[in-house]
């Protein structure tokens, strides 16, 4: 295990990357404890190869990409896939905005590289360019994930907000 060469730049890299990777894991898990979890195993991750991945052009975005991969290997960890995606298993918090809960939810069942463009596009800020450099696709397959997802997603926001007025 390489240790990293300093640890004022990972450090402030740290406090830089954390709210927008845990964004990405509650996201893609609906478990603000399993968020926690994979956040801080994708950082440490990070941290063990600090020297090479502080290098890159965009460390947050090879940690963007651990994350993924280790959120991915969670749902593939679930005796029935997907089982914890379900909002019965995702603890509601008041740290975590209903709003963002709702966002959440909505994106949910998203196919993965579709809820991943419109996760670093919509949520993140990236360009266009940028999602499809991270994600290693075509500009014009990114843009069409991302008009297909949030129509998705709007749709079912609205759901969710029919579903609540009715109560």
């Amino acid at each position: 295990m390489s240790q990293p060469h300093d640890d004022a730049t990972f450090a402030a890299f740290y406090q830089r990357s954390w709210g927008r990777l845990f964004g990405q894991a509650y996201v893609l898990t609906g478990d603000r404890e399993l968020a926690q979890d994979l956040t801080q195993e994708a950082l440490l991750k990070t941290w063990k190869q600090w020297t090479k991945v502080a290098a890159y052009e965009s460390p947050e975005g090879w940690t963007r990409r651990v994350l993924h991969n280790l959120c991915i290997d969670s749902w593939r960890k679930t005796s029935q896939p997907g089982a914890h995606l379900t909002m019965e298993h995702s603890p509601v918090t008041s740290e975590i905005p209903a709003h963002h809960q709702q966002l959440a939810q909505a994106m949910r069942g998203l196919p993965g590289e579709q809820a991943r463009a419109l996760l670093l596009h919509d949520g993140l800020g990236l360009t266009v360019p940028e999602v499809a450099r991270e994600i290693g696709a075509a500009e014009g397959t990114v843009k069409s994930w991302l008009s297909r997802s949030r129509k998705v997603v709007a749709a079912r926001l609205d759901a969710l907000d029919r579903d609540r007025s009715w109560r």
